[in-house]
């Protein structure tokens, strides 16, 4: 692990053991930066914690090595490609044991090399910041309209949290509770009373020039809510949401080719069209539509053509001054 404590830039690695049948004694170097300013807050920044999100590696990338650390106040640790594997097979998961990095947190010492990269954000990256950036996409199954994410809860971190988020200028800023939150970074960050903030920038497997810039200068936005830079352009609008639980989403109850009706992150009210679901295996089939079950805005969808049962054909988030 590299020297926070150094003034300036420093950039190095972060070292995991791993034996496997190709390599016995490989030592996986997971690339780690400190960008530090002088006293101040300091904020973790990580991308790739899956590998087929490839807006918050991008940007991170680019801050790391772009960033004059002259303008800096506080420290910055940045890891654009967490779970490196996964960011170097493009997979969601990783290639060596099969697990969801953001499914296993706190982690274990001495588990798989998945358990161990959250036991080494747990015990080492999380303790030393104050806030916490966590920046997602929906990797090839989903496609979100360009969101930033926060856990409702109270305090002066969830403040905090949702001024930064804001501040982002993402068209949409989604609060949500979800159903697996325990297994997730997000819970290790928010038991010590820390700032958490993630993202949804996209998805559908691909980075796109309007995701990349937006995650480049929506970051530098959020960080300058934290108090780390000036304040650097006017904030884009963002729309207020509310995710609904798990059980809200509408899903797919067969193997079909989804044809979306309508834009990712349009309003819709209760019985519009969403898309059509075409069983290409069925003569005796004609296309079935796929409609809103209440008004909102529509801010994910299918990332593919091809939807199993049971994946998501779409979400729609409550508008919170409908509350």
């Amino acid at each position: 692990m590299i020297n926070i404590e150094q003034l300036g830039r420093t950039s190095g690695y972060a070292h995991l053991h791993n034996s496997t049948d190709q390599s016995a004694w490989q030592n996986l170097r997971i690339p780690v930066h400190c960008l530090n300013g002088g006293p101040g807050p300091t904020t973790l920044v990580l991308g790739g914690m899956h590998g087929d999100e490839y807006e918050g590696p991008v940007a991170i990338d680019a801050l790391a090595h772009l960033l004059d650390v002259s303008a800096l106040t506080g420290r910055l640790i940045l890891v654009p490609g967490l779970n490196l594997p996964a960011v170097m097979s493009g997979t969601r998961l990783t290639p060596d044991d099969g697990l969801n990095l953001n499914r296993v947190f706190p982690g274990e010492l001495h588990g798989s090399l998945t358990q161990r990269m959250a036991h080494w954000v747990t015990h080492t990256l999380v303790p030393v910041a104050d806030n916490v950036i966590d920046l997602h996409s929906g990797g090839r199954s989903l496609h979100f309209a360009p969101s930033m994410l926060l856990h409702e809860t109270e305090g002066v971190a969830f403040e905090m949290g949702l001024k930064a988020a804001k501040a982002f200028g993402a068209p949409f800023t989604i609060l949500l509770r979800e159903d697996h939150a325990d297994m997730m970074i997000d819970a290790i960050v928010e038991r010590q009373g820390k700032v958490m903030i993630a993202s949804e920038l996209g998805g559908a497997g691909i980075l796109t020039s309007k995701t990349a810039l937006l995650a480049k200068a929506g970051l530098l936005r959020a960080l300058a809510s934290l108090g780390h830079l000036k304040t650097v352009d006017p904030v884009p609008e963002t729309v207020l949401v509310r995710l609904p639980s798990s059980d809200a989403h509408i899903l797919s109850d067969e193997t079909i080719i989804f044809a979306p009706e309508i834009e990712l992150g349009s309003w819709v009210s209760r019985g519009d069209i969403i898309g059509w679901q075409h069983r290409i295996d069925r003569a005796d089939r004609p296309p079935q539509s796929t409609k809103a079950v209440y008004d909102g805005w529509i801010v994910c969808m299918a990332g593919q053509g091809l939807v199993h049962r049971n994946d998501v054909l779409a979400i729609v988030a409550h508008s919170v001054d409908s509350d």
